[in-house]
């Protein structure tokens, strides 16, 4: 299996001016409940209201200047598109994000109060899969740059300064919660504490109608899920990254 090396306390660096330094919050609660402490790391309070922007923003920036000059373009539905176009407006770039035709209004008006006049948006498809080839069609044919969700070292990079956060404000950490959709924060955050904290477990959570790190895991390699569940879209995903699968498996 291939090596990766990660550079997350440059991705840091590169996101300090743009990516809120999220609150790590005590959860009282949910504490008493657990007989632990339990802390949240609050990225719902980022600008776009995920950690999303900080693997887009990382690797839009990394782009040589005359890549950057030709546009980017993603697929998304969501918080991925939404980080692309805060990307694309702050380095002042072209983007066209493509989203499937059936994304609800609120999700397109977000995208645009981001991005505003440096963004095109194309809805297509009635799927995110049917969406995502016509714009992987596009960025091919316009000699665009194509930034994925989660597959790309750079996006991991970018996640995982969500682990670095953790870490600069709380050490002895037993257990580390990450979400799973396609493996990026898990990827990066798992990889940041296999180094600096190896004690700490890392439990990947993913929706129970969408498994697909799980069976990734079984079969030792990404499968296509045949169908799942969209009811946790954001981390609704038919197969996990490459990358992403090589760098999680082992933490």
């Amino acid at each position: 299996s291939q090596t990766y090396e990660l550079n997350i306390s440059a991705a840091a660096e590169t996101l300090k001016a743009v990516v809120l330094k999220t609150p790590l919050q005590f959860h009282r609660k949910l504490s008493d409940k657990f007989k632990a402490e339990i802390y949240l790391k609050r990225e719902d309070l980022q600008v776009v209201r995920s950690y999303k922007i900080r693997g887009a923003y990382n690797l839009i920036q990394s782009l040589p200047e005359e890549k950057r000059k030709q546009g980017v373009v993603c697929a998304s539905a969501g918080n991925h598109a939404q980080g692309v176009a805060f990307a694309c407006k702050h380095l002042d770039i072209k983007g066209v994000i493509y989203m499937p035709a059936i994304t609800p209004k609120q999700k397109i008006n977000q995208v645009k109060m981001f991005g505003g006049n440096n963004i095109e948006i194309v809805l297509i498809g009635d799927t995110f899969d049917e969406c995502q080839a016509h714009a992987l069609e596009f960025t091919a044919e316009h000699n665009m740059v194509f930034i994925p969700p989660f597959d790309h070292l750079k996006v991991i990079e970018g996640q995982g300064t969500v682990g670095k956060e953790i870490l600069d404000e709380l050490s002895n950490i037993d257990y580390v919660f990450v979400p799973i959709g396609g493996g990026g924060l898990c990827a990066g955050v798992g990889q940041y504490f296999k180094v600096l904290s190896p004690q700490t477990k890392i439990v990947g959570v993913e929706p129970l109608g969408a498994p697909s790190m799980k069976e990734a895991l079984k079969a030792g390699k990404p499968v296509i899920l045949e169908k799942i569940q969209r009811f946790v879209d954001g981390a609704s995903v038919k197969k996990v990254g490459d990358i992403t699968f090589e760098l999680s498996k082992d933490i």
